[in-house]
């Protein structure tokens, strides 16, 4: 099947191919009933579809052409009856690209792949920044969270009556209570001065 459409699209680069209005004139016909027969009659004319979409005729594709135009003339067959009676012979396009054409397609992947690994790489980076300024920022949250835990205690303690301590004066009592009678050994008593 393959080896075929081969076949088939090297001869039709052989030959002469014509486009739609060159096939109307052709077939006396003007190319608005040819692309309405072209898309009424789906597939059943046998079209090589060029490198931009253009739809070309070879010697198969007109004789096919003259077919139905007989049968909608002479005939007077509508356009399903005459599918219908074509349907045998059908064939399906046959794509022409030509090496010009997978070239391009061929540089356009290329280049889309390039744009494709270098937005890769682009993102990557940005991904290691945005891990950077996370980690730099939960750094920051604890640090927050300490200052709040500082504040909060320093707020306690101010809430709290000041007691002065410091080089405060003990009443006698006091002094008794925490005043332990040291004993002192004979030895010590003869040799103090006191």
């Amino acid at each position: 099947m393959m080896l075929e459409q081969e076949k088939e699209i090297i001869a039709a680069k052989e030959e002469l191919l014509l486009s739609v209005k060159e096939a109307a004139v052709q077939i006396e016909e003007t190319p608005g009933v040819v692309r309405n027969w072209l898309r009424e009659l789906k597939g059943v004319i046998p079209t090589i579809v060029g490198e931009h979409g253009y739809r070309y005729f070879d010697s198969n594709a007109m004789e096919v052409l003259e077919k139905v135009k007989r049968m909608r003339n002479d005939d007077k067959l509508s356009l399903r009856e005459i599918e219908e009676t074509l349907n045998d012979s059908q064939q399906a396009p046959i794509v022409l690209q030509t090496d010009e054409t997978s070239e391009k397609i061929l540089e356009e992947l290329t280049a889309t792949k390039e744009q494709l690994q270098l937005q890769i790489n682009f993102n990557s980076v940005l991904v290691e920044q945005l891990k950077k300024q996370q980690e730099e920022m939960d750094r920051q949250q604890e640090f927050i969270e300490a200052q709040k835990e500082q504040i909060s205690a320093l707020a306690l303690a101010a809430d709290r009556p000041y007691e002065h301590t410091y080089g405060a004066r003990k009443t006698k009592e006091e002094q008794k209570e925490k005043e332990v009678p040291v004993r002192r050994g004979s030895f010590f008593r003869l040799f103090s001065f006191r």
